[in-house]
């Protein structure tokens, strides 16, 4: 196992800046596990999750050039004794009834009002979300925050949950996500408990926080169950909050009845944060790690990653791992190196080309692509395509809706069908893997180098 790793690492080496190399992937221990996998143990947790978010499907498709049949990788943790252990569980959202104090943990107490970044994109969420937290005057009690993954949408409602809880008149608070209320609801017709589903949400709930609700596309009676539910704890005027990755009105396969008790309050969309709104997310994070970082070190990271709030904070953790390990002061040369990392350089990638990458994979034309052709190869390429371009371009749903000649709800649908069946299907999930790298190649080949990368100063 270990000479095959070796190899890994050597063509590896090939791919990757040497000091990116070194201090992420040379540490790496190689061991059998009880299966003919290979578990790679990390020197440390920070260490585990960098390496999980970020290289280890390349070390997949690496292994692949050695074996025709790789094992499995898996990473662990490496003790002080040299012992592998399996990382922590990461615990998922899951139902809150906060007044059973067993059920309390889920709600990360980091989240909170407090250490909540305001900016223009997110300040009338912020407001709204503590009107409603506050039971100030608030057009029907029901606020609907809607934006893309990684903007604050979880963190804002989690907040509401925080500062309730810390009101004693506050009554009973269910957080929970869409996901969670399926299944809870599936179970309970399966173990012949539904009269206790009913009361719990609809008798037992004050503040019903519920989170996203996309994933109720498509599943009717889990709706309809949701609209009695709604339709009870707002004639009792109860205060609702839902998070979602898209507006009532562009989530597809949604039921009327439905839509309209989601467009029943406050409808406040979420947008990626400016400039100056992402210094201050990096500075507030360093503060709460304890650290202190140069504002123009904070800016240089700023100016290269926007749009994502998690992207941020793990080039953050990038940038503390590198001076801390490596022993050297923070710099805008080291935050370069973070960016490089990260690949957070301009693309010059073009709808176009994610086009003709998607349809050589599966030798379709671009005119084929973007006709009216219901052929099941011609929409799963056309859906891939789309997600890369949004992923890879600037483009809106809706420019990408004219590019493609389809309407901005097929767009939204061809979207949300791809993600289901992502997790559904291996063999869909194998391919989108697949043409991820390819794209990313593409991307990397195509993507020109930041005009700061010639300042080497502090």
């Amino acid at each position: 196992m270990e000479r095959i790793w070796e190899a890994v690492k050597d063509h590896l080496k090939e791919d990757i800046p040497p000091s990116t190399f070194q201090l992420w992937l040379a540490p790496l221990q190689a061991e059998p596990g009880p299966q003919g996998e290979m578990l790679l143990a990390c020197p440390n947790p920070f260490s585990l999750r960098w390496i999980q978010a970020n290289y280890l499907n390349l070390i997949r498709r690496t292994l692949q050039n050695f074996q025709e049949a790789p094992p499995a990788v898996h990473l662990k943790l490496l003790t002080a004794s040299g012992r592998a252990l399996a990382p922590p569980a990461v615990s998922q959202p899951s139902l809150q009834m906060l007044a059973e104090p067993a059920r309390r943990r889920a709600l990360d107490q980091g989240f909170t009002f407090e250490r909540f970044v305001v900016g223009a994109s997110n300040r009338l969420a912020f407001q709204a979300s503590q009107a409603l937290a506050r039971d100030d005057t608030f057009y029907n009690r029901v606020l609907f925050l809607a934006s893309g993954p990684g903007l604050g949408k979880s963190h804002l409602a989690q907040a509401v949950g925080n500062h309730l809880h810390q009101d004693r008149h506050a009554g009973r608070i269910l957080y929970l996500s869409a996901e969670n209320f399926a299944n809870e609801m599936v179970r309970s017709l399966k173990d012949g408990r539904m009269g206790r589903f009913k009361e719990r949400f609809r008798q037992d709930c004050d503040v019903l926080l519920l989170e996203g609700v996309q994933f109720l596309s498509g599943k009717e009676k889990i709706q309809a169950e949701l609209c009695y539910t709604l339709d009870t704890l707002m004639g009792s005027r109860k205060r609702l909050m839902f998070t979602s990755c898209y507006l009532p009105s562009e989530i597809s396969h949604l039921t009327q009845e439905l839509r309209s008790r989601f467009t029943g309050g406050v409808i406040t969309p979420i947008g990626p944060p400016d400039f100056p709104t992402r210094v201050n997310i990096l500075a507030h994070k360093a503060e709460t790690r304890g650290v202190q970082i140069p504002v123009k070190v904070l800016e240089h990271l700023a100016e290269y990653i926007a749009g994502d709030v998690r992207r941020l904070e793990s080039a953050l953790d990038c940038l503390m791992a590198r001076a801390t390990w490596l022993n050297q002061a923070y710099s805008v040369r080291l935050a370069q190196e973070v960016l490089e990392d990260l690949k957070a350089v301009p693309t010059r990638l073009t709808p176009g080309q994610i086009q003709r990458i998607v349809g050589e994979y599966y030798g379709v034309s671009v005119a084929e692509m973007v006709s009216k052709s219901r052929q099941k190869r011609l929409v799963r390429a056309r859906q891939l395509a789309l997600h890369f371009c949004r992923a890879y371009t600037d483009k809106t749903l809706m420019e990408l809706g004219r590019l493609f000649q389809r309407s901005h709800a097929s767009v939204v649908h061809a979207l949300q069908t791809l993600e289901r069946d992502r997790q559904t299907q291996p063999r869909l999930a194998q391919e989108f893997q697949l043409l991820e790298a390819r794209v990313a190649e593409a991307q990397v080949k195509s993507g020109s180098r930041p005009a700061s990368t010639l300042r080497t100063g502090a």
